[in-house]
């Protein structure tokens, strides 16, 4: 490990302590490699979500001099409250409620005039004055983050005075433009503290890239002739603000880091900077499985998923999981973002050859996207119940005659089963097969849950439709959306995300847009094969280091100047040759999945944050200017 000239560390992000995206994922899996460097003086500043807050925070008696602190800003409005972020290694975390703060009155003193105004407008003025950042169409979408940053930096200036921090090498590291605001105001301030800012995606890249725009394609094409991003362009998106602000960010931070060469470029393109440092993402190793649990632990999530799937598809007709197989597909709803279109057209193509080869695998595709639901679909949650009664039933009767065959056998008596089971129990399963009849002869629901809007408007449900994957009985490819995050409380699976991949066959990411990727990153640290694409900043990582792609347990499709279709049948001739491995062949790719990430550990990956702490404070060193 390189060694840290900075001896402080204040982490800032809207996502510390509160689960919003894949910068979470990042922020609480690094902190036990930020504590081995930083120790107790490593400090996550995150958002205070009062619906949320207990799933990751426990609040603990705040140290002395930090209650001083904590009181003058309770006074401003600005609600601090201290304590461990227990799913990240008991880091330090301060969560900052700033909606008083924003909301507050204050006075505004220009050459002219005395104003009055919320505490927020103030800051979009002085935003503008001093950094040109127009907010004047911003909605709360911006004006919620930008106060809470200011606020995270009016934290940081006060703390700064305690007797501990004095004489102390500090680095504060704050990430994506949500931050922005509170890097500026420090910046402004001229405090002595070297400044970090990590893009994780542009604002206007993931904007472009959710309107189906090829964004890749705009940025190469535009870089190769010098051409910039014309940000007047923002104004079109409505993005103007984020946009400026996010500019601003990356310009006056003292170190400007990105997650990954694809970012990379896209800042160059949209913020016109380019970066310092590529950090790559990585994952705690510590916490994933072993090799040696790795076969047993499929088998037994993969039994749970196929209990699943005997309950949902069984009460319509017989379906067969001996030797299926689970693909799926997960991450928000961003329908081309995220590439669920190609995975769903690749199924229905993967369909179509299995049946026109005669082959009667069956396929079994999840798709794990979050939507606005109400609850489990009742039909679904009542044929969980009456399989569950059925197998409860079975498993009670034969414990209670078992001994009974036993004697029988041994005494070379004749089993006449009729009699064994007995009435009671012929009537008990007489009920419930009457009510599994009701069902023979439709096809099971392609989304498992009930949707809080007409399934009709639902993107997913439609291409699936329009694909002709609705669950009949001759489709080798079976489709469950799951617009919910697994859970083992969500009232139907009843199994958390991670457990579900290792039990599953490939996860698939086709993703058009994808400035890291987490998703197909853990499922192949999860030891289980992964699609990426080359589009990724993990695809484009990770292609370095496979040697043989047709060997490969990951994965990586081309899609930079490639067509639609090209895309699709590559998808589905992987998904298709995976099918046709022998079962200790799929063990093996799953096996060997982990090893091909295994230099994404973050052990190795923390020097890149180390090298972007130690250059802030040599810059910070340099600066005496006042912005």
């Amino acid at each position: 490990m390189i060694k840290p000239q900075a001896n402080v560390c204040f982490e800032v992000s809207f996502e510390c302590g509160n689960k919003v995206g894949g910068i979470y994922t990042v922020l609480k899996s690094k902190a036990r490699s930020m504590l081995k460097v930083y120790g107790n003086n490593y400090y996550a500043l995150g958002f205070f979500n009062p619906s949320t807050y207990f799933n990751d925070f426990i609040e603990s008696e705040t140290p002395e001099d930090f209650s001083t602190v904590f009181e003058k800003l309770k006074r401003e409005g600005i609600k601090c409250y201290y304590g461990r972020w227990f799913v990240a290694n008991n880091a330090n975390l301060i969560l900052i409620d700033a909606c008083e703060f924003r909301e507050k009155e204050a006075i505004y003193k220009t050459k002219f005039e005395t104003l009055r105004a919320r505490n927020v407008d103030v800051i979009k003025r002085i935003l503008w004055e001093k950094y040109g950042i127009d907010s004047l169409r911003a909605g709360f979408d911006y004006d919620e983050p930008v106060a809470w940053a200011v606020a995270a930096g009016k934290l940081i200036e006060e703390l700064l005075k305690l007797e501990r921090f004095k004489d102390r090498k500090i680095v504060v590291h704050f990430h994506e433009w949500l931050s922005g605001a509170g890097l500026l105001y420090l910046r402004y301030r001229n405090l002595p503290v070297g400044l970090v800012f990590t893009t994780h995606a542009t604002r206007i890249g993931r904007a472009k890239s959710e309107r189906g725009e090829n964004l890749l394609a705009e940025v190469y094409e535009n870089l190769n002739k010098g051409v910039y991003f014309d940000d007047t362009q923002a104004y079109y998106y409505g993005l103007e603000a984020q946009h400026m602000l996010e500019q601003c960010s990356a310009k006056y931070a003292d170190v400007f880091t990105v997650v990954s060469d694809v970012t990379k470029d896209e800042a160059i393109y949209f913020l016109k900077k380019e970066a310092d440092i590529v950090t790559p993402n990585a994952l705690d190793f510590d916490e994933y499985i072993t090799p040696r649990a790795i076969a047993y632990l499929h088998e037994k999530y993969r039994a749970k998923i196929n209990d699943f799937l005997e309950a949902y598809f069984s009460p319509y007709y017989p379906i067969d999981t001996t030797d299926s197989l689970i693909y799926f597909i997960s991450g928000r709803y961003e329908f081309w973002n995220k590439g669920i279109d190609l995975f769903i057209d690749a199924l229905a193509e993967l369909n179509r050859r299995l049946y026109n080869l005669g082959i009667t695998k069956q396929i079994f595709a999840f798709i794990l996207v979050p939507s606005n639901i109400k609850g489990p679909k009742e039909s679904v949650l009542r044929a969980i119940i009456e399989y569950q009664r059925l197998d409860s039933l079975i498993e009670e009767k034969f414990k209670e005659i078992r001994d009974e065959i036993i004697d029988k056998i041994l005494q070379n008596k004749d089993i006449r089963l009729e009699e064994l089971l007995g009435r009671d129990f012929k009537a008990k399963i007489t009920v419930i097969s009457r009510y599994f009849s009701r069902l023979r002869g439709k096809n099971p629901p392609l989304c498992a849950f009930e949707l809080n809007y007409d399934e009709n408007n639902d993107l997913i449900i439609n291409y699936l439709r329009r694909a002709g994957l609705t669950n009949k009985p001759e489709d080798r490819v079976k489709v469950i959306y799951y617009p919910c995050y697994l859970s083992p409380t969500d009232g139907l699976l009843g199994m958390d995300y991670q457990d579900f991949v290792v039990g599953a066959s490939m996860g698939v990411f086709p993703s058009r847009y994808e400035p890291w990727g987490y998703t197909p990153f853990e499922t192949a640290a999860l030891r289980t094969v992964a699609i990426t694409t080359d589009v990724s900043g993990f695809g484009r990582f990770i292609m370095r280091y496979i040697e043989d792609p047709l060997k490969s347990p990951i994965k990586v499709v081309k899609m930079v100047n490639r067509t639609r279709n090209e895309i699709v049948n590559d998808l589905a001739n992987i998904m298709f040759e995976h099918m046709q491995l022998r079962p200790e062949e799929r063990l093996e790719m799953k096996l060997r999945a982990r090893e091909l990430v295994e230099m994404l550990d973050w052990r190795v990956q923390i020097n890149n944050y180390i090298k972007a702490h130690n250059l802030a404070i040599e810059r910070m060193r340099s600066r005496n200017d006042r912005i």
